[in-house]
């Protein structure tokens, strides 16, 4: 156990010395014969058993619109025990521009091979790049020009996750703006930190290597705090519409579910911490910190199947934790919460009903087609005996669909305690590929939504766009059969 938390911050790395440095093993070093000393950008890549994703990834950046001569790609292994060492070796000696570090021992994350791909980025730019992502052909192009333009030193754009069965849009708020440049830490809404982890991220060279940015020294939770305190130094940021980076989630998804464990909901609870103790309070922080918690009260507070089972005893020590490591939390973070649930689990853990949450999650937990639908107010809930309503967040319902020679409008039955921003189409293989209806207007409390037929194809979802940056998909199967 520490004593405080100044100590377990230095244990895990957390302050502005060169002890990250230090503590990482021996490597060795192998490049491509051509290697030019200053670069565009810096690739950064933590590899550890990656193997079936790295051709994917690395095409990605040996084709970049921007040019192989601009790039600066460190591949930092994290002493792989597959063939990632037989395919990065392959790359090399056929293209230029590639650096091949590699561990003598295993640092058990990703943390460690990013901060030593850190000590030796010469590129203007640097992007963190996950061995199982890749980037679209443009994507670094695009970036830099626009760094290049704004001079901020913080740039972000459209991601597009990917995973076993669908493709979806990631991290709205980074796009959905359309084109921003210099645009103030303070005014980004709260669900730009929905994410913030590496991918869509683009940082200015400069800015890492004269603040002594690096990863702290644990599994989770290291990304989004360099990436938080880039943020916060950067103090205005440029965004880029456009789609930069494939984020891969194609891996078993109840596997992961197991990773989020006791040690993981720590990890994440001391990265809060530190920032909470370090940075002045302010709106950034405030939503910073109340966004992760969102996600950590949904985690530990709601979920049954993670790796920490699921009991009183999680929930008695989730409490404890939360009081540990944040005492000094100035704010209820449960008022910027999306999800009712998760402002009940909140008030619950704060007020110690630990009894009635252990109730409440075993009902919450039920399909919700078991559940309870009732109307108050023009709003949908989830009722049950004895426990609080649940507000439903979207609800929408295909009525009917009209169709003649050149159009098809849909009338959608929409309620919602979010204000509608509109509807859309989007491409099932492709989130930014997307078609706007060029007509809406109410009638008896519906919405009629109005497209052009010919763009309405079968491997097209529905979508209605509430509160901007949230999107759901309305009645997919409804509206197959009645096209």
């Amino acid at each position: 156990m520490y004593k405080n938390l100044k100590e377990e911050f230095t244990s895990f790395n957390y302050f502005n010395d060169d002890k990250w440095k230090t503590e990482l093993p021996n490597f060795t070093l192998e490049t491509s014969e051509r290697i030019v000393k200053k670069r565009k950008v810096s690739v950064v890549i933590a590899n550890y058993n990656n193997g079936p994703y790295l051709s994917k990834m690395l095409d990605s950046l040996i084709y970049q619109t921007i040019g192989l001569e601009k790039l600066q790609i460190l591949f930092v292994d994290d002493k792989s025990t597959d063939n990632s060492s037989e395919i990065i070796l392959d790359y090399l000696e056929k293209y230029s521009s590639i650096e091949y570090y590699q561990f003598d021992e295993n640092t058990g994350g990703a943390h460690g091979p990013r901060n030593l791909g850190l000590q030796y980025i010469r590129g203007e730019y640097v992007v963190i790049l996950d061995a199982d992502d890749w980037y679209g052909l443009t994507a670094l192009e695009n970036l830099s020009n626009l760094m290049d333009d704004s001079q901020d030193n913080f740039a972000v754009g459209g991601i597009v996750q990917v995973n076993d069965k669908n493709v979806s849009a990631k991290s709205k708020a980074y796009y959905m703006d359309g084109l921003q440049k210099n645009r103030e830490i303070q005014d980004l809404p709260y669900e730009f930190y929905e994410f913030l982890g590496p991918q869509g991220i683009m940082l200015r060279t400069k800015l890492v290597l004269e603040n002594n940015l690096h990863f702290v020294n644990q599994r989770v939770a290291d990304d989004v705090t360099f990436f938080y305190q880039a943020l916060r130094l950067s103090r205005t940021i440029s965004q880029l519409p456009e789609k930069t980076t494939y984020l891969n989630r194609a891996s078993d998804n109840e596997s992961l579910s197991k990773n989020i464990n006791e040690s993981f909901m720590i990890s994440w609870l001391r990265a809060l911490a530190f920032i909470n103790e370090t940075i002045p309070n302010d709106r950034s922080k405030e939503l910073f910190l109340a966004r992760r918690l969102d996600w950590l009260v949904l985690d530990f507070g709601l979920r049954r199947n993670i790796g920490y089972k699921f009991g009183l005893s999680r929930l008695k020590n989730f409490k404890k934790m939360v009081g540990d490591y944040l005492p000094n939390l100035r704010f209820n973070p449960s008022n910027y919460f999306r999800a009712e649930a998760r402002k009940i689990a909140w008030s619950d853990l704060m007020k110690n009903r630990l009894l009635h949450l252990y109730l409440f999650v075993n009902w919450h937990s039920h399909r919700e087609s078991l559940k309870i639908q009732k109307k108050i107010d023009n709003l949908y809930y989830f009722v049950f005996p004895f426990m609080p309503k649940i507000l439903i967040n979207v609800k929408s319902f295909v009525k009917q669909v009209v169709k003649d020679d050149e159009t098809v409008t849909f009338e959608i039955e929409f309620f919602s305690n979010e204000s509608l921003n509109g509807f859309e189409f989007h491409a099932i293989d492709d989130p930014f590929d997307v078609i706007l209806p060029f007509e809406i207007f109410e009638k008896n409390g519906n919405y009629l939504v109005k497209f052009d037929r010919k763009d309405l194809i079968k491997n097209k979802t529905l979508h209605v766009i509430t509160n901007k940056y949230h999107d759901t998909i309305v009645e997919q199967k409804a509206i197959e059969r009645k096209l």
